[in-house]
């Protein structure tokens, strides 16, 4: 498991466009952006549906569940937070409640707790919720949560 992120050391001021996410994570709710004109489903929250233009959005509650579409292992941080978590995974999860129109699944990062010796493209992955020394805010992260066939794997 990665060491520990110092979120302390990352100054969260929410706007417009991210409080109410932020309150989802206090809630142990992972949300995405979903336009009431379109259908559209995006992650990280912004003002306008990049499909159709339309500002007329809503929040779309995930189950939090998905699959590891990519991933990379970072060695060199570039915030001091995660200084004492290198290396680290950032995992591409594609939600699996999120479908387009097109068949498409709408992909989110995040920080995984599972190593990279763990991590493979194919596995089954969760949000899981982690608290900060701030209880405002709640850091969603992911996690491996099964098995697979058909995984595949960087190599060096």
């Amino acid at each position: 498991m990665p060491g520990a992120i110092d979120y302390s050391k990352i100054n969260i001021i929410p706007d417009e466009d991210t409080k109410e996410w932020w309150e989802g994570t206090k809630r142990h709710k992972f949300l995405v952006r979903q336009c009431k004109n379109c259908g559209h489903k995006w992650f990280l929250p912004f003002p306008a549906c990049a499909k159709c233009t339309s500002m007329d959005l809503t929040w779309f509650e995930t189950a939090g569940k998905g699959v590891i579409h990519s991933y990379v292992v970072v060695t060199q941080p570039i915030l001091a937070a995660f200084v004492p978590a290198v290396p680290y995974v950032v995992g591409l999860i594609e939600l699996d409640d999120c479908h387009e129109a097109d068949g498409s699944l709408t992909r989110v990062a995040g920080v995984m707790m599972d190593d990279e010796d763990k991590m493979a493209i194919g596995l089954p992955a969760e949000v899981v919720f982690e608290p900060t020394a701030d209880p405002n805010f709640v850091m969603p992260r992911w996690k491996i949560s099964g098995t697979a066939q058909n995984t595949w794997k960087f190599n060096e």
